[in-house]
């Protein structure tokens, strides 16, 4: 991505204004929907590691976004509660019309219609392994989307039994495992129970999507 990035000054004073965690980047992982490519869009759900101040990815290579990030060596982190949306974006391709690009420096970024907050972040020392890559974050930019900010999004049980039915759906999708479908099985009962409308659809779809 030469020549996108040429202000590192201005870059990193930006850095210094943009608290994370008031954009959902906080200790720990932070789960999100990432949004890459420039021209042509794209979305997938992943954990930014946040140890200290120092927020990091780890990205399966093969991924759209292991692609797109190796390429361009940016990602932008959207914060999302719609447990449809999650699904969607890790069994399909969303829509280029689900996405809006921002200011980032010299260049503009797509992020998600949908998302209540979003960061983007210029990826910088890559490192490569047998599986993996991993690549540190620095923000270049940060907004609110106060149109969907509807309700004081709060923990639920149903919302995160998505989350973790997901997870465990693309390791059955890759492995056939039966312990796995077991598992979507166990949190499908805790978003049935939990959850609302929405995190019923998120599971059947879940279901759809490895044609059970």
């Amino acid at each position: 991505m030469t020549g996108f990035l040429s202000d590192r000054q201005g870059f990193e004073k930006q850095y210094h204004d943009i608290d994370l965690p008031s954009f959902g980047i906080r200790e720990g992982i932070s789960e999100i929907i990432a949004s890459t490519g420039f021209e042509h869009p794209n979305a997938a759900p992943i954990g930014i590691v946040m140890k200290g101040e120092r927020p990091f990815v780890r990205l399966f290579k093969g991924s759209h976004t292991w692609e797109n990030v190796l390429k361009e060596r940016c990602l932008a982190s959207n914060v999302v509660y719609d447990p449809i949306l999650f699904v969607r974006s890790t069994f399909s391709d969303l829509e280029p019309s689900e996405f809006e690009y921002v200011d980032a420096g010299e260049f503009k970024f797509p992020v998600l219609k949908e998302a209540i907050a979003w960061v983007v972040f210029e990826c910088i020392n890559l490192r490569n392994t047998d599986q993996s890559l991993v690549a540190d974050l620095v923000p270049l930019n940060a907004g609110f989307n106060e149109r969907n900010i509807k309700e004081l999004p709060v923990p639920n049980r149903g919302f995160n039994a998505v989350l973790e039915a997901t997870v465990h759906a693309t390791r059955y999708q890759l492995t056939g495992e039966e312990k796995y479908l077991e598992l979507i099985r166990h949190y499908e009962s805790l978003a049935s129970k939990c959850g609302g409308d929405a995190e019923k659809k998120a599971i059947k779809l879940i279901y759809e999507a490895l044609g059970l």
